[in-house]
């Protein structure tokens, strides 16, 4: 399968203006472009900015063909995503498109160039984990897929296999980290073989990065993309995050007026596909806050780098102060770490924040000079709490879940009536427990609806 000028090679010297021009006339072929860009012919980059953009409700509503440019039976790989509310959102990927996928990642991480076996915590059905897959496959290394199974398998397959690289969103290593501690796994001697960590799917804060590298000893690889226009960006040797030029022409606008934000400003990512051979986007909104840079990288590798801040309209306001969850979290993890701690959680109220951290003894932490710190740089009401190991997380329940993904550390209580207050409470699919752990479940639940109410009676006064 294919089409012409369908490969973009590193160092091309083909015209972008005209592949731009080719990719928009490919995406009219689709039922829903056909429609959307009716009269809309391009010649170029500057001419772009004059096309309506597409929203997340497009893809919705024309599921789940209407985006194909090919016959179903021609593509590689579907998926659907319920991460909204009302219809699935199809999203479908070619062959091609995974195998440049996986030449972007396996160019970008010099680990896979050495003997490598990765266990892979993604679920098997995301665009991440082709890409994964055939980087793997170009590498001739070895590819396990985990993405169902408990924690304390993945510890498993780590110290008896001698497991060199492991992909999942950013907090697993942190929680890994944290049942490895219960299990009494030494973190050199038992899981020391681990060389590179692949984190994506949720932002990854230079606070985050850092505190996983050193428990790890091993570095972080950021992934950047979403199901939809696959994959965006990976994270080079020099530890900033390069974009897909390759595959992508890359917009930044303002999110109310869709004006192209200054250089170095944030704006919300906005892409057009260059490449993509079943179902290829013009002026995606993708809804990700990013900040692009142009300065040279000392990896060499070409092209802007950028900074993930988030989905645009996550971002916190108290009296005139915005931050962003990239910053958020990247101050309290920075705080964690001068406590030598790693579980945290922040409930997010009308009138400010509540961070929960676990210590070994609160006592010694309460108007310590790192919570000073964090209250200083915040600039936003913050109260911080000190709890005890397993107030908020419920490490046992990691190794006897059966299915346990999406963690947060972030729960906004003006917007969620759940009103979690532990990283479980907190997850999108519960596990299951037996009766020790009920119980254990039902004793933290009791001192969590008597903190809750607490909150709301202080929060309202």
């Amino acid at each position: 399968m294919g089409f012409e000028g369908s490969a973009v090679a590193r160092g091309s010297d083909l015209d972008r203006d005209r592949l731009i021009a080719e990719a928009v006339a490919r995406a009219r072929r689709s039922p829903f472009y056909s429609r959307h860009l009716a009269g809309a012919y391009v010649n170029g980059r500057a001419d772009l900015a004059g096309l309506p953009l597409t929203f997340k409700e497009h893809l919705r509503d024309n599921g789940p063909y209407g985006m194909l440019i090919v016959p179903p039976h021609q593509v590689g790989h579907y998926r659907e995503t319920t991460a909204t509310v009302g219809e699935p959102i199809s999203t479908w990927c070619g062959l091609g498109d995974v195998q440049r996928m996986g030449t972007i990642v396996h160019r970008m991480v010099p680990e896979l160039s050495q003997p490598t076996m990765l266990v892979n915590r993604f679920p098997p059905s995301a665009p991440f984990s082709f890409a994964l897959e055939e980087a793997l496959r170009q590498a001739r290394a070895c590819h396990i897929a985990a993405g169902d199974g408990p924690f304390s398998r993945v510890l498993d397959f780590i110290k008896r296999l001698k497991v060199t690289a492991l992909s999942g969103l950013p907090l697993e290593p942190i929680l890994l980290r944290e049942l490895a501690r219960v299990e009494g796994y030494d973190m050199r001697r038992d899981l020391g073989s681990l060389k590179v960590i692949f984190c994506g799917g949720a932002i990854l804060p230079p606070a985050l990065k850092r505190v996983i590298e050193k428990d790890w000893d091993a570095r972080v690889v950021e992934i950047y993309g979403s199901d939809e226009t696959l994959l965006m960006g990976v994270g080079c040797t020099a530890g900033r995050m390069h974009l897909c030029h390759d595959l992508l022409e890359l917009e930044t606008v303002d999110p109310q007026t869709h004006e192209p934000v200054d250089p170095g400003e944030p704006g919300v990512l906005t892409v057009t596909s260059l490449v993509h051979e079943v179902m290829p986007l013009v002026r995606y909104f993708t809804g990700d806050l990013v900040r692009l840079s142009s300065q040279p990288c000392a990896c060499g590798e070409p092209g802007a780098t950028a900074e993930w801040l988030g989905r645009y309209g996550e971002a916190l306001e108290y009296g005139g102060v915005r931050i962003t969850p990239h910053e958020l979290l990247d101050a309290a993890y920075d705080f964690a770490d001068h406590l030598e701690t790693r579980v945290f959680f922040i409930v997010v109220l009308k009138k400010g924040l509540r961070l929960l951290v676990e210590v070994d003894n609160p006592e010694r932490c309460r108007g310590s000079a790192p919570e000073r710190n964090l209250v200083n740089r915040l600039k936003i009401p913050v109260q911080v709490e000190y709890l005890r190991e397993n107030d908020v997380l419920d490490r046992s329940a990691m190794f006897r879940g059966t299915k346990i993904y999406q963690p947060v550390q972030i729960a906004d209580w003006r917007n969620d009536d759940r009103q979690p207050l532990t990283i479980m409470e907190a997850l999108r699919e519960w596990p299951k427990h037996d009766r020790r752990a009920v119980f254990q479940r039902l004793k933290r639940q009791v001192g969590s609806r008597l903190r809750r109410r607490r909150f709301l009676k202080e929060d309202e006064r």
